[in-house]
């Protein structure tokens, strides 16, 4: 059971919708910051409900991943209450930063549009990948989080298989949940097409700046759609015909040219930033917007939580670990300089000691030199990027400059880059993305139609020798082998007395050959 108990000075209702109230606290058994959303009675009620959303929070709770926020359990207080317990994540919901930017007169720039989808799309065709049984299904404004580092992180991710139970239609989702999902002959279903759809959604908001009211959805996207234009530095433009082909199809407006997986929207979106170069932005946009209405948020919840008389704040979390460690860091300063000195009402120090002190703060400023001189570990002013790739061993080139095969990882400039993904000699991804100074950004990248093996045609002089590959016998030469997974494999060839290992790479839908002499003793 959890006991709510103020987060540092701050007891305030984070957000309140159909799904229930959301409070911080701090969980009594393990003293972190938590954020409890205590389930609306009608859903506590709903057996099935309940019963698909404890499924899934417990399959969630082993998980941990930058673009989504921990699920750590449900808790049921009492008999007639339910509760989401969740990692309290720094930043504020998307939702009140479109209220706050709009009301203080700060459009959303399309590079900041284009910054946050450049998130949103990876994250969500991710978690298609590894929960092909069941879709995030309630994507939406208020169910995103920016941190302060413009981070994009998806909260309450576990309720589409729990949404579906409810067997409710389209408008009424909406209406009470602020949930949209696909269009559908029956009753709408929580799949692919539903998360593609709210990526759609999600993106048209970016482009108004707003989330979308309660007469909007759905009749009103196709006039909504062509009322949306690119703020450029204050410009009002049209929306380019690669981008307004994208967001159509994401919506869902027309069934035949729909996206039927967030995975089809991330690599069609791929092909539109590909298609203009003014879409390969760099993150000060970004950061900038993020920076100005996060502070107006914060200035707000300081001035609510001096006023007695409110009983809500804004949705938002003070950056409470950069200030714990300035203090941590000041304390430690000074408890080596009093250590040093053996002031502080304390006997001096002996020798000893001093030089212990002394051997033990030398030791220290050594480990952090070779810890800071990893060439690969990311410096300052520099982000890190994680490539991965289906299949594996896919060539990795940045700024067409060859970098290695995936997995990759790899320390780069803060700012714009532009990746490219090839395997064998199938046509290359081209992705443009953003680095930020300080933070991973991971790329997960699906080659289609490529092959997942490569092959390998061995011969040998004389021919006849055995063919040993990774420690398993694979037939005598000439022979080609067709399964070989992509990357390095070790060919051990023995014939006529003589045994020769060699180390050969494969690339998927690519047959190296191997010839090897073998001339008897």
């Amino acid at each position: 059971m959890i006991r709510v108990l103020p987060a540092v000075n701050d007891a305030t209702i984070a957000m309140v919708d159909g799904f229930g109230r959301r409070t911080r606290g701090i969980d009594p058994d393990s003293g972190d910051p938590i954020e409890i959303l205590e389930l609306s009675p009608a859903l506590v009620e709903h057996a099935g409900f309940v019963a698909a959303l404890g499924d899934r929070v417990a399959r969630h709770a082993a998980v941990r991943h930058a673009s989504y926020v921990h699920l750590r359990r449900l808790d049921r207080p009492s008999a007639d209450r339910l509760a989401l317990v969740s990692d309290d994540t720094e930043g504020w919901r998307l939702s009140q930063m479109f209220e706050v930017g709009s009301a203080a007169g700060l459009p959303l720039d399309i590079t900041v549009v284009i910054g946050l989808l450049r998130q949103l799309l990876p994250a969500v065709a991710l978690f298609g990948r590894h929960n092909r049984d069941a879709a995030i299904g309630v994507l939406a404004p208020e169910r995103l989080i920016v941190t302060p580092q413009g981070r994009l992180v998806i909260a309450e991710h576990a309720f589409g298989p729990a949404i579906e139970k409810l067997n409710l239609g389209r408008d009424r989702l909406w209406r009470d949940y602020r949930v949209c999902m696909a269009p559908s002959a029956g009753l709408p279903r929580a799949n692919p097409r539903a998360d593609a759809h709210g990526v759609g959604v999600v993106a048209l908001s970016l482009l108004l700046g707003r989330v979308l009211s309660e007469a909007e959805y759905p009749n009103q996207l196709a006039e909504l759609l062509a009322s949306a234009n690119e703020s450029r530095d204050g410009d009002l433009t049209p929306l380019s015909k690669t981008l307004l082909t994208w967001l159509t199809r994401a919506l869902q407006l027309d069934v035949s040219t729909a996206f039927q997986s967030p995975h089809e929207a991330q690599v069609a979106f791929e092909s539109v930033l590909a298609s203009d170069r003014a879409y390969v932005t760099s993150s000060k946009a970004l950061d900038e917007w993020v920076t100005i209405v996060g502070a107006t948020i914060e200035q707000s919840r300081k001035a609510a939580t001096a006023a007695p008389d409110l009983v809500s704040a804004p949705a938002s979390v003070a950056p409470r670990a950069s200030a714990f460690a300035r203090e941590e860091s000041g304390e430690l300063r000074r408890d080596l300089a009093v250590a040093a000195s053996g002031r502080e009402g304390g006997p001096a120090r002996s020798p000893l000691v001093l030089a212990l002190i002394v051997f033990a703060i030398v030791q220290s400023g050594v480990v952090l030199w070779l810890w800071n001189r990893d060439p690969g570990a990311p410096r300052k002013g520099e982000g890190e990027l994680v490539v991965q790739s289906r299949p594996v061993a896919a060539r990795v080139s940045i700024d067409g400059e060859e970098r290695g095969v995936t997995p990759l990882t790899i320390a780069l400039p803060s700012g714009a880059h532009v990746l490219e993904v090839q395997s064998g000699k199938s046509e290359p991804r081209v992705i443009p993305l953003t680095i930020q100074a300080g933070v991973q950004t991971a790329q997960y990248i699906e080659l289609q139609n490529v092959a997942m093996t490569g092959g390998l045609e061995i011969r040998s002089d004389p021919p006849g020798a055995r063919v040993t590959i990774d420690g398993q016998g694979r037939g005598t030469t000439p022979v080609t082998i067709r399964d070989l997974a992509p990357g390095d494999h070790q060919i051990v060839l023995e014939g006529g007395g003589r045994k020769v290992t060699q180390a050969v790479r494969i690339d998927a839908g690519i047959t190296a050959q191997l010839v090897v002499p073998l001339p008897r003793r």
